[in-house]
Formats: structure tokens, sequence, C-alpha cells
């Protein structure tokens, strides 16, 4: 992963453009865990804010799935990071804050993902059912 400054205008505004962001060969978004990681050792991104229990928390809940990030749970961030942080967290994995506010798009509730339980601090993205049902809409 390339760690640049982000170019919001690139960042998935639907779920359809997220699933193609995840299929194109773009290399400036977290698409694994060692891209967060690696994200966490650059001083001044919104990861290395966070105290090691809250980072490690939310690390943990991240699954990846078809080419970048399919869910989690963002409750660890609400701890240390403002809401303009925690959506440019989020712009880390190519979405933008229209995309990740957005609740028209799918979400845990609609959610055909394995293992995928929805409370309220979860975020799944189309990422989850992207190539079982070939769209953002599971099947």
């Amino acid at each position: 992963m390339k760690i640049a400054p982000i170019d919001k205008s690139k960042l998935a505004r639907t779920d359809k453009d997220l699933i193609e962001l995840a299929a194109s060969g773009a290399d400036w978004f977290a698409r694994t865990s060692d891209d967060v990681r690696q994200l966490r050792t650059e001083a001044g991104t919104v990861f290395a804010k966070l105290p090691e229990p809250d980072f490690r928390a939310f690390l943990s809940s991240l699954k990846f799935k078809n080419g970048g990030v399919a869910g989690g749970c963002y409750k660890p961030l609400m701890n240390t990071l403002t809401l303009s942080e925690i959506f440019e967290a989020f712009s880390h994995f190519g979405m933008s804050m229209q995309l990740f506010a957005d609740e028209t798009t799918d979400s845990c509730l609609e959610c055909a993902c394995p293992d995928c339980h929805f409370s309220f601090w979860d975020f799944c993205s189309s990422l989850c059912t992207a190539a079982e049902s070939g769209n953002s809409t599971p099947t």
C-alpha cells in the first residue's frame, strides 16, 4: 500500500463505486489488516491517534473480503476520534463520508454475509457480498 494524502475525489460514493474501486489496481487504500497496521505507524494518520487497546479492538473487528474492508465495528474509534476523524479513518478504506453515512446503502441489517451479526456500532460494506451476488444486493 502506498501511503499518501487521500484524493477525496477518488473515494467511493456508492456501493457500486466501492466494488469497482476494490476490483481496480488502486494501491492507495487499505485492503488488508497489514495495510491498517502500516497506516498506524505513519505519524499524522487517525490510526496513529488511537490508544493501543482501541486500535487492536478496531483492527480485530475488521473483515476483509473481495479487495477491501467488508465489515467491522467502529465503536473503538468513538473513544478517541471525532466524527470527522472517523470519516477520515473510513477514507483510508476508500469510502467517502457519504457512503459510510448513507442509510440507503447495504448494511448489516440486510447483510447476507456469513458471521455478520448486526449491532449498533457495526458496519458492512458492499464488498461483503460482492463476489457471491455479482452486485451489492444480497441474494
